[in-house]
C-alpha cells in the first residue's frame, strides 16, 4: 500500500501551470489602503508578481530579535515581532528588504 496522500486535482493543475507564467518580484502596496496594507502578490494575464518583502522582513526582524534578546522565549519574540512589524512604514519595510537583498549570502547546502 502506498503511503502517498491523494493529490488534489487543483494542486496538480497549479503545479503544471508554474511553467506557463512569468514570475517577477516587486514591492506591492494595496492602492485602496496605501497606508496600512501591502499585497503578497498579484496575477495579470500570464504574469505573477510576488512581493517577497512581506515574508522576508517579518522573518528577518524575528531572527534579529533573537540576536539582540537571546534570553527571550519564542512566544515573547513572536509577540514583539508582530508589534514591530505593525509600526513600520512602507518605506521602512522596503529599506529593510533592500538591506536584506544587499547583505544576504547564498549558501550551498548540497
Amino acid at each position: 500500500m502506498s503511503s502517498k496522500k491523494k493529490r488534489s486535482a487543483l494542486l496538480v493543475d497549479v503545479l503544471a501551470a508554474l511553467g506557463d507564467v512569468r514570475i517577477t518580484e516587486r514591492y506591492l502596496i494595496d492602492e485602496e489602503n496605501k497606508r496600512t496594507h501591502f499585497l503578497h502578490g498579484t496575477q495579470t494575464g500570464e504574469e505573477i508578481v510576488i512581493n517577497e518583502a512581506v515574508s522576508v522582513v517579518p522573518t528577518l526582524l524575528h531572527e534579529l530579535i533573537h540576536f539582540v534578546r537571546p534570553r527571550w522565549s519564542e512566544t515573547t519574540v513572536r509577540r514583539h515581532c508582530t508589534m514591530l512589524v505593525r509600526q513600520l512604514e512602507h518605506s521602512e519595510v522596503k529599506a529593510i528588504y533592500d538591506q536584506y537583498v544587499e547583505r544576504k549570502v547564498t549558501s550551498d547546502n548540497s
